[in-house]
């Protein structure tokens, strides 16, 4: 009877959520004998929305100080007539009122992502798992680089104040990272390191745990995949900065 109550308890959503923070072994374990990842995917979305709603103010700024630097560098938007580009503003600006409303789409799409990397990584680690066990693992991990990793940012930005942002940059690296490290002149390697930060090192650490606990993903393989899933988001945002 205790053992059908202590396995119950760690099948449990919020538990293992509690587990991946705490005890991730025990989170990893839970999940290979009953992935589940429905209150991962509400707990994540929830925490993710608050931060959207916090980073409002600032996302409204930078909105406005990138459009003032559009009209001074684009000939098509600096030619527009001041009543269209004020009608351009507020649209842009008004945009960021409702991006919390698709932050689940946005878990999920990030969370299929990493679930297809890591069933590639599973053939190629001749590991047995398989997509329902690593989408549970994947959303689990969600928790961590989508809901506290954007709850910070905004709770960061809201203690601020939102005219200390200018750009994108300058909200994403709100929380420490190597991009602390180059000058903002070095916009695309700042870009890519500013993605290097200790929640996505975690994010990363249980992502290659995850695979090995639950797919009995050999080693090497299970980090480099944890790693890809890091750095290569890191390269794509550093190649289209601009």
């Amino acid at each position: 009877m205790g053992q059908e109550i202590a396995g119950a308890r760690k099948s449990n959503g919020l538990s293992i959520l509690w587990d991946m923070v705490v005890a991730p072994a025990t989170a990893f374990e839970a999940l290979r004998e009953r992935p589940v990842w429905l209150w991962a995917f509400i707990v994540t979305s929830v925490l993710g929305a608050i931060g959207s709603l916090l980073i409002i103010p600032a996302s409204e700024h930078v909105a406005t100080m990138t459009f003032a630097q559009l009209v001074q560098t684009d000939p098509n938007v600096a030619g527009l007539s001041a009543e269209r580009q004020k009608s351009m503003l507020a649209m842009t600006v008004g945009v960021q009122h409702y991006v919390w409303i698709f932050y689940p789409i946005l878990v999920m799409v990030g969370v299929l992502i990493s679930t297809l990397v890591m069933l590639i990584v599973n053939a190629i680690g001749k590991g047995d798992g398989n997509f329902r066990r690593l989408f549970a693992v994947a959303m689990n991990v969600g928790f961590v680089s989508f809901g506290i990793s954007y709850l910070l940012i905004g709770f960061l930005a809201y203690l601020r104040g939102p005219d200390t942002f200018a750009t994108q940059r300058d909200l994403v690296g709100v929380i420490p990272s190597l991009g602390w490290l180059v000058p903002s002149t070095a916009l695309k390697l700042g870009t890519f390191l500013g993605a290097i930060t200790p929640l996505s090192l975690w994010a990363m650490v249980l992502l290659a745990t995850g695979m090995q606990k639950t797919a009995n993903i050999k080693s090497a393989a299970a980090w480099t995949g944890a790693a890809v899933l890091l750095l290569v988001p890191a390269l794509l945002g550093a190649a289209f900065a601009k």
